[in-house]
């Protein structure tokens, strides 16, 4: 549902399809695709904890798991 809040760890992930994404894989094998990753947190195989809201009223070409906007992020 539009607006849920999830939270959880993961580890960030890059993607080299179409042109290169960076998606969050979490430690509980979900995927999300953050809309607003900031820059410092994009690195291969960074270990996080975030919480954000899921944003199915948005589509993306990346197919990379849940579209999510991040309202906190950090290193783990």
């Amino acid at each position: 549902m539009n607006g849920d809040t999830v939270s959880g760890t993961g580890r960030v992930k890059f993607n080299d399809l179409e042109g290169g994404f960076w998606a969050i894989r979490g430690d509980d094998d979900r995927r999300y695709n953050p809309m607003n990753l900031p820059e410092e947190f994009q690195r291969e195989d960074l270990a996080i904890s975030f919480t954000g809201r899921i944003r199915s009223d948005m589509v993306s070409i990346h197919m990379a798991g849940e579209i999510i906007e991040l309202t906190s992020i950090q290193r783990r």
